[in-house]
């Protein structure tokens, strides 16, 4: 039976920037619009709805908070659906190869079955932050990596209830791990997006020293959660970036 996966999108406040990134890009690639759902927060509902319905997207009126609106679109979707989480400002996915020239993806859609398919019947998948290939091998890998919510996939599993303001996405991997759920990284890909820079979204809740904060509150949590999984590490600007501790003991998946 073909795989029917759906494809969810938190939005708030952005609705030129979605339709001129992330909706541009899917309509790009043949992603039937019926197949996308865009949650979107109770002050952007309206106006979202008018402009894209017609069009044939599904228009969900969400929370107030990407924390809330990650966990609606968990419990919106029913168990073990194939779900793919994408931001709302994707501009492109590139092959990311140590040594050679980066290229476009060809085909997003073989890209996500043929990653479902590696992952099996449970679990997450993703692939690089960004498209920077000076670090990247190209390999695909199971275990204990990063996996950012900007573009993943996984089947949707309702024990996994995330609760921290940022790095809702570190969360996820860390519940999905302790729940020993296969992790795939398909190191061969990366995400070309503008992280913090765009406006609209969490950039207006709060501003840029505020957001820092969260995020340090954020991966305290984390860390006094999950223990031994993850540290930090600061960059000049002040913003926190967590990273995997090498785990000592393997992990077996069911799969």
């Amino acid at each position: 039976m073909e795989l029917q996966y759906k494809i969810a999108i938190a939005s708030h406040k952005r609705l030129s920037m979605i339709r001129k990134k992330t909706l541009t890009y899917l309509f790009k690639h043949h992603i039937v619009p019926t197949w996308v759902y865009i949650f979107v927060s109770p002050e952007s509902y309206l106006e979202y709805k008018i402009a894209l319905e017609p069009l044939g997207y599904n228009i969900i009126e969400s929370k107030d908070t990407i924390l809330k609106t990650r966990n609606h679109i968990i419990d919106y979707f029913d168990e073990g659906a194939a779900i793919i989480e994408i931001d709302d400002d994707l501009v492109d996915i590139q092959t990311t190869l140590k040594g050679q020239k980066n290229e476009p993806i060809k085909d997003l859609d073989y890209l996500i079955r043929s990653s479902f398919d590696m992952l099996g019947t449970s679990g997450i998948w993703g692939i690089n932050s960004n498209i920077n290939s000076f670090f990247a091998d190209g390999k695909d890998k199971f275990g204990l990596y990063s996996i950012v919510n900007s573009f993943l996939g996984y089947y949707n599993d309702k024990r996994i209830i995330l609760e921290v303001e940022e790095k809702e996405d570190w969360n996820r991997v860390c519940l999905a791990h302790q729940l020993r759920l296969p992790l795939l990284k398909r190191c061969g890909f990366g995400i070309n997006t503008r992280y913090w820079k765009n406006p609209g979204g969490i950039q207006a809740r709060y501003d840029f020293d505020r957001r820092v904060e969260v995020q340090a509150e954020s991966a305290l949590k984390l860390m006094e959660k999950f223990p031994g999984y993850c540290y930090t590490r600061t960059r000049k600007s002040g913003i926190i970036d967590l990273r995997f501790r090498r785990q000592k003991k393997k992990v077996s998946f069911n799969i």
